[in-house]
């Protein structure tokens, strides 16, 4: 089981070694897509992942980590290689639904194989520490290709999409090292009934339910504001050269955060842990309205914010999911941002070009102000019910 930790790290490193990332707004753009449609084709990716989310964690569960680790990893191999020969929208969004399906199959399967693996070694307890480790190797793997991404487009705009397609074929090798721990199955007359179960699971456990709405918020606008930021360094003219020095910077702040996660969430605690996240739409605002070059470097303090917030928040629902349904509900979780993501993506895009991309930052601030809201709504809703219960 030691092995399953050291291959997830690589693992993990390699799922976001994501070349492209810096220089995928350039290659739109250079392919005649506009903001609309760009948050578009990336709603299609989303729109994947929404409609595999949850399949893919009961067949996680049911059929094996390794096996549906390996199958993810395939799938992205494939993503990338079809992104590195097409130039029209279609065949984008074809390679998304690739990609979506890739990813789906990680999302959710990871995180119960790292928690799956411990309980096998008697370190439960450890996970959030691990899970630490985890995302920062993640996030480390994506401000390392980002330098790259920006270097390689420089040269030829297609460049980075042939290198992904090489170091994504780093996943299912990973993979095949792994060892499927000894785990109870789902033993489910079907499996509509065992996904039944753990999205009525998820969504009744008010703990899992308040992690999951502001796990949605933060990736929802977080993935959103990546797209924002570099469509505001188009805005000034900057050199495409230095993209991938900006989101290596981005990418490292949340590598930080990660690393030290379990350091400052320990201390913190979990109100203050997510006092400390309510620090993410005020960064969105004040982009929002503050029109000067020098407030994109807010994009760090969000960064960081985002890494610190992971593994803090995976740790709650590991520890509240049933063993036999894990990923499933992981998978639950993550499918809500997903669905979050393919409402506010393209009205994002609408609003950039019609008001502007400051705009658009505004209109993240709010989405996330929404979702805090409705998780505090519903945590003391449930909370008092069960007090009057008592």
């Amino acid at each position: 089981m030691k092995n399953n930790i050291s291959s997830l790290y690589v693992f993990r490193f390699f799922r976001d070694f994501i070349v492209i990332a810096p220089v995928i707004i350039p290659f739109y753009k250079a392919n005649g897509l506009s903001a609309t449609q760009i948050l578009l084709v990336q709603s299609v990716f989303s729109a994947s992942m929404l409609v595999f989310e949850i399949p893919s964690g009961y067949l996680s569960d049911l059929w094996g980590r390794k096996k549906t680790l390996l199958m993810g990893g395939v799938a992205i191999v494939c993503g990338f290689a079809l992104y590195s020969v097409s130039s029209s929208i279609l065949f984008f969004m074809m390679a998304e639904i690739l990609l979506g399906f890739g990813f789906s199959m990680c999302s959710g399967t990871e995180s119960a194989l790292l928690f799956d693996s411990l309980a096998a070694l008697d370190r439960k307890d450890d996970y959030r520490n691990i899970e630490s480790r985890a995302e920062f190797a993640t996030r480390a793997g994506a401000a390392i290709s980002s330098i790259a991404g920006g270097f390689l487009a420089s040269f030829h705009i297609r460049l980075p999409f042939f290198a992904n397609t090489v170091s994504a074929s780093m996943l299912p090798l990973s993979a095949l090292f792994m060892k499927e721990p000894a785990r109870e199955r789902p033993k489910h007359e079907s499996p509509l009934k065992g996904i039944l179960e753990a999205v009525v699971y998820s969504a009744g456990d008010r703990q899992i339910r308040s992690a999951a709405l502001i796990s949605g918020a933060i990736l929802t606008t977080g993935i959103i504001a990546i797209w924002g930021y570099f469509l505001l360094l188009e805005d000034i003219s900057f050199p495409l050269a230095f993209y991938g020095l900006v989101f290596f910077i981005f990418q490292s702040m949340s590598a930080l955060g990660a690393r030290f996660s379990h350091f400052l969430t320990h201390r913190t605690g979990r109100k203050g842990a997510i006092a400390l996240f309510a620090a993410i739409p005020l960064i969105y605002l004040f982009i929002g309205v503050f029109r000067f070059e020098l407030i994109l470097s807010l994009a760090f303090a969000q960064a960081f914010l985002w890494g610190l917030s992971t593994p803090f928040l995976l740790d709650i629902i590991n520890h509240r999911a049933k063993p036999e349904l894990r990923a499933t509900v992981l998978s639950t979780v993550s499918m809500g941002g997903r669905l979050l993501y393919v409402i506010a993506g393209p009205v994002f895009g609408i609003v950039v070009d019609r008001t502007g991309t400051h705009a658009g930052f505004l209109f993240l601030a709010m989405v996330f102000c929404i979702c805090a809201l409705l998780s505090a709504l519903l945590f003391a809703a449930s909370k008092k019910d069960k007090a009057q219960a008592v």
